[in-house]
C-alpha cells in the first residue's frame, strides 16, 4: 500500500513541472441569467468577469482555477419588493475533458465558492452588516464549449448553489416554503494568452 502510494506521487510530480510549463493564464466575461429557488422572483440578468489559469495534464484534460465577480440574484416582478442583488467573488475550480486530441469541443464540471461581498464573515466580525442575505454559498458546475487554436474559447454552463440563500428575516414577500437555492446560467468567451 505504502509503494501504491509512493509510486502515485512520484508519478503525479514527474507531470507536475510539465503542466505548470504548459499552463496559460487568460481572461473571461459573459453574461448571468440567475435567479433564487422558491421565491417569487423572476429571472435576473447580471455579468460575470475574471481571470483563469488553464493547466493541462494530457492531451484531454485540463484545471482550470478561476476568479471571478458574478452579479447574480432575482428581479422583482411586483411594486411592492425590488430585485434581489447579490455580488459574488467565485472562486472555482472546473475540471475541462476535450472530446479529441486538438482541443475543441470539451465538457466542463467543477465546483465553487462563491464569497458575498457585501454580507459576508468580514461584515459579521466588524458588526456592520443588514443581517439578509448568506455570506457564502457552495456551487456545482457543468458546461459545454470549444476552443479555437488562436486563444478564443465559447462556454455555456450552469452553475447550482447548494447553500439556502435565506434572507435571515427579510420581508417574507420574496420567500415561499423550502431553501432559496442560487441558480445561474452562464454563456460567455475567455481567452488564453501565450506566454
Amino acid at each position: 500500500m505504502k509503494r501504491s502510494i509512493v509510486a502515485f506521487l512520484a508519478l503525479f510530480l514527474s507531470f507536475s513541472p510539465i503542466a505548470m510549463a504548459q499552463a496559460r493564464p487568460g481572461i473571461k466575461m459573459g453574461l448571468n441569467s440567475s435567479n433564487i429557488s422558491k421565491t417569487r422572483l423572476d429571472n435576473k440578468t447580471g455579468l460575470y468577469i475574471g481571470a483563469f489559469v488553464k493547466i493541462p495534464f494530457g492531451d484531454y484534460y485540463a484545471l482550470q482555477p478561476e476568479l471571478l465577480y458574478s452579479n447574480q440574484g432575482g428581479a422583482s416582478n411586483s411594486t411592492e419588493y425590488g430585485d434581489i442583488k447579490i455580488n459574488y467573488l467565485s472562486i472555482g475550480v472546473p475540471n475541462k475533458f476535450y472530446v479529441s486530441k486538438n482541443g475543441g469541443f470539451h465538457f466542463m464540471i467543477g465546483a465553487c465558492l462563491d464569497i458575498n461581498l457585501e454580507n459576508n464573515f468580514v461584515s459579521f466580525t466588524n458588526g456592520n452588516i443588514d443581517g439578509e442575505i448568506s455570506p457564502i454559498d457552495i456551487a456545482a458546475m457543468g458546461g459545454i464549449g470549444y476552443e479555437f487554436d488562436f486563444g478564443l474559447s465559447l462556454e455555456a454552463r450552469y452553475k447550482q448553489g447548494t447553500i439556502s440563500v435565506d434572507f435571515f428575516g427579510a420581508d417574507d414577500l420574496y420567500e415561499e416554503a423550502g431553501s432559496n437555492l442560487n441558480g445561474v446560467f452562464q454563456i460567455g468567451a475567455a481567452y488564453k494568452f501565450k506566454l
